[in-house]
């Protein structure tokens, strides 16, 4: 039975579809660098920038200063980060994160299995989703800090 229970049990973000430009962001489950189950439903009500990275990718690294200040300016206003360290250990994602200092929590998506689901193959690859949910913006690349201030805030920003 339990042999059985495991071969028909579907993945646990099986249920992820690949994010759309003005659609509900699907709702997942990863762990974040002390272990702990973190869903994106956890922030319900902020602007969330899900930023895909590695720590081998030279514009992944490029772009974390800028990310990390940004958040820092903004996570007052209900923005935070999200950032999914993709396909390396617990150990790898934190020594970056130590040594970036980074002040936004760090996913793992270790297998891939997030990253496939949303369909993401390029890091880094950032998903503006709104304070109600709905995808804003998806860009695959560098995010600068320019990017971030002249695309980035006036979507979610209220002026």
């Amino acid at each position: 039975l339990i042999s059985l229970m495991l071969v028909i049990r579907p993945p646990g973000n099986a249920v992820i579809s690949p994010p759309r430009v003005g659609k509900l962001m699907s709702n997942f489950s990863t762990t974040d660098l002390n272990g702990n189950t973190v869903e994106l439903t956890d922030y319900t009500g902020k602007t969330i920038l899900l930023n895909t990275w590695a720590t081998w990718c030279p514009p992944c690294r490029a772009e974390m200063p800028g990310l990390n200040e940004y958040y820092l300016r903004y996570r007052d206003q209900g923005f935070i980060i999200l950032a999914v360290n993709v396909g390396e250990s617990v150990a790898q994602a934190a020594v970056f994160a130590d040594e970036y200092n980074l002040s936004f929590p760090v996913l793992m998506d270790k297998n891939y299995q997030l990253v496939d689901s949303l369909g993401i193959n390029s890091y880094p690859t950032s998903i503006l989703i709104g304070s109600d949910g709905r995808v804003k913006y998806i860009h695959v690349g560098l995010l600068t800090p320019d990017m971030l201030a002249k695309i980035i805030t006036p979507l979610w920003v209220e002026n």
